[in-house]
């Protein structure tokens, strides 16, 4: 279906599947969270302590983690994730790992996955890990991002 190629620039649109999650956890009144954007500002008021979330590859470390289930979150993204939580006094990351697209059901039509993880940081440990399937759609739109994010959000606080 080509939809991977229409997301346009990998980090802005990496950025906008952020947003959605954070505008969705906010409209469920998740104000516990520390959200991407209050990690963001975290790492701008102290750059010599925390990396820009956008720089952490925890994505990567969390498919090492899937393949070796046993083994700690690795080194640096362990670090530089207990350095942010640390600065908000949390214990879990939830890490968005990947979009992705896959044919739907029926002919012409494509979904959107997002895979989910949850580290806790202090133990250096993958908690979970998880898919959540967008609808089936004919062709792909900025608001397939946003209902994934609501799904998301769905699983956590219900309506």
């Amino acid at each position: 279906m080509g939809w991977a190629a229409q997301t346009g620039e990998r980090r802005a649109f990496l950025a906008s599947v952020d947003t959605a999650l954070e505008l969705a956890a906010r409209d469920r009144g998740l104000s516990s969270w520390v959200l991407p954007g209050d990690l963001a500002r975290t790492a701008r008021r102290n750059p010599l302590y925390a990396t820009n979330p956008a720089d952490i590859r925890a994505g990567d470390a969390v498919r090492f983690l899937e393949r070796t289930r046993d083994a700690d979150i690795p080194e640096p993204v362990a670090s530089q994730l207990r350095t942010l939580a640390g600065f908000h006094d949390a214990r879990h990351a939830l890490v968005p790992v990947e979009v992705r697209f896959e044919s739907g059901a029926s002919a012409g039509t494509a979904h959107a996955i997002l895979r989910i993880a949850v580290l806790d940081v202090r133990g250096s440990r993958l908690v979970f890990i998880g898919d959540i399937v967008g609808d089936d759609a004919s062709e792909f739109s900025p608001a397939r991002i946003t209902s994934l994010a609501r799904r998301f959000t769905d699983l956590v606080v219900p309506r």
